[in-house]
């Protein structure tokens, strides 16, 4: 379809959600502002094993729960735990002072499906059905008004739940090349400048300036490998660019072990490891290291014991990961192997603080009218 001038400009700013998919903001504001820290979500999707990720060596009960499954010989990081022999790199932050582990995440009465767990995560609602619910991300962006371009980027194929209700500012892409301009768009300032409208105008060319920018980025090169590391690779060269995000999301996938899960899960755990070590090293190499959190989470755990199958059936409770300028060690209290709820473990720590850390401590957004009265942990240095 052919449009003039005048019939483009009655689209309005319409075909933003054709250029960055599925939304960018039309306001002022892509230069990075001083001090300005970005959250990096790393969604473990699945449902993680959270007690053969962090492995409590010193409790019988735990080798007597999985006769096949337990961890020998795990990572020693305390008396009490260790991490799974394959998270060589996660420990080696772990020593550096940049990790904080949380215990027993999870929420009251836990579903144990994934599409409604992940609905509770992303939005942080416990209520009813969820399927038009807002996100936590995208109501925290909603409170906190912000004149970016891009707010948020999610390396995803889909835009994740947490950043439904955004006014804009969100963009979620597989790759840098999948945002193409289409050829209206490269004079869209110029229309609207035509027609006496130099406000309009420089936000679109604001719009369009960041677009390009991302648009001509390449994934930073490093010890990267797998699914995720090709993930991480480009949350890095966009936390190197000059464009400000407040958020960048992103997804491992493969976590629901319900069969043979000694070696499967260990593939995962390297996978995470050695590309957690290499992202956090280069954040480390630069001040980003002071400005950049990383939140660890799956939408639940597994159950306590092995099933017949050499895996784990779905559960609640499991350990997350910060990672950062962070108190490091270990935060709450471990779900006990002696007290469980038909199998599972009982959380111990409500998931709705954690994400009250992340909006206080790192997005500077004041989490009591979006959470209520889940206070922040002491998670961030």
């Amino acid at each position: 379809m052919n449009l003039n001038r005048r019939d483009f400009l009655s689209q309005g700013i319409a075909f933003g959600s054709l250029l960055f998919v599925p939304r960018l903001s039309w306001a002022r504001g892509a230069k990075k502002a001083d001090g300005a820290r970005t959250l990096v979500m790393l969604h473990l999707r699945g449902g993680n094993d959270g007690l053969n990720t962090v492995v409590p060596y010193t409790d019988a009960e735990y080798k007597r729960l999985r006769p096949g499954l337990a961890i020998d010989r795990p990572l020693k990081i305390g008396r009490e735990f260790g991490l799974h022999p394959r998270l060589d790199g996660l420990a080696k932050l772990y020593k550096k002072d940049r990790v904080a582990i949380v215990h027993g995440v999870g929420y009251p009465k836990p579903s144990y499906s994934h599409f409604r767990s992940t609905e509770i995560y992303y939005t942080g609602d416990m209520g009813g059905a969820t399927a038009h619910a807002r996100g936590w991300l995208g109501r925290a962006f909603a409170q906190k008004k912000s004149d970016a371009p891009v707010r948020a980027v999610a390396f995803e194929d889909e835009e994740p739940l947490a950043f439904s209700g955004a006014p804009g500012g969100v963009v979620t892409m597989r790759d840098f090349k999948d945002l193409k301009l289409p050829a209206a768009a490269r004079t869209a300032a110029g229309l609207y400048r035509d027609y006496d409208n130099d406000e309009v105008a420089g936000r679109a060319s604001e719009a369009l300036s960041a677009a390009r920018r991302m648009a001509s980025l390449k994934p930073a090169r490093g010890m990267f490998g797998g699914s995720l590391g090709d993930g991480l690779s480009k949350a890095l060269a966009l936390l190197r660019s000059d464009i400000d995000v407040e958020v960048i999301h992103l997804s491992l996938n493969g976590f629901d072990t319900h069969a043979k899960q000694g070696g499967a899960h260990a593939d995962l755990m390297w996978q995470l490891g050695q590309n957690l070590h290499s992202f956090q090293e280069a954040l480390d190499s630069t001040d980003l290291g002071a400005r950049v959190t990383t939140l660890v989470f799956s939408e639940f755990g597994r159950r306590a014991g092995e099933n017949l199958s050499g895996g784990t059936d779905h559960g609640a409770a499991y350990p997350a990961f910060v990672l950062g300028n962070v108190q490091p060690g270990f935060h709450g209290r471990a779900p006990s192997l002696d007290n469980l709820d038909d199998g599972n473990l009982r959380y111990t720590t409500d998931f709705r603080r954690i994400y009250a850390t992340m909006l206080k401590g790192v997005l500077q957004i004041d989490p009591k009218p979006l959470l209520g009265a889940h206070k922040p942990l002491e998670l961030l240095a």
